[in-house]
């Protein structure tokens, strides 16, 4: 391309790299005749192309398997940082879980009964309710440490839709 007269910039552009690198792509060909990428540059790998498909696919398995049972399955010393790289590579990330109550008929019942006892309230009636969606209750111990690995958009499908259940009564 640089040849044919394109310039640094658009050579960049269609190759997908730098200017920079561009340009020390060409000084080295004039002065040499050749390119090649030096030996050992860059970091060496410490897994294969099939324990990274490995990696990927275990997250696509369990959304909610952890960095450390996956090293343990995969049998491989190497940091957090790399499991990280490879799931964000597959275009995965790790975000809490889409939490709901769970709704069972009878939940659905009860709701439809309080509402038709209302259904007559006028406005000085609702005056005195209080709405609120953003409230939180604890019951026991919070679990906000559990996290799952999931593509973007996929927040409601049921492999990473977990359930809330109070295991307290409320009075």
């Amino acid at each position: 391309m640089k040849t044919a007269g394109w310039s640094t910039y658009r050579v960049a552009g269609q190759v997908y790299r730098s200017e920079c690198a561009v340009r020390n792509c060409w000084k080295h060909w004039t002065r040499e005749g050749t390119y090649k990428r030096k030996t050992g540059s860059g970091a060496t790998r410490k897994t294969t192309r099939g324990e990274d498909r490995r990696i990927v696919r275990q997250a696509l398995v369990d959304p909610t398997v952890t960095r450390s049972t996956i090293r343990a399955d995969v049998g491989v010393a190497i940091v957090p940082q790399t499991f990280s790289r490879h799931l964000t590579e597959a275009n995965l990330k790790s975000k809490l879980p889409f939490r709901a109550f769970p709704l069972t008929p009878e939940h659905r019942q009860l709701r439809l009964q309080w509402c038709q006892a209302r259904s007559m309230w006028n406005v000085t009636d609702w005056q005195k309710f209080l709405f609120s969606d953003k409230s939180r209750f604890v019951l026991g111990r919070d679990n906000n440490l559990l996290r799952v690995w999931r593509l973007p958009g996929e927040r409601c499908n049921s492999p990473t839709l977990f359930y809330v259940t109070l295991l307290v009564q409320l009075v």
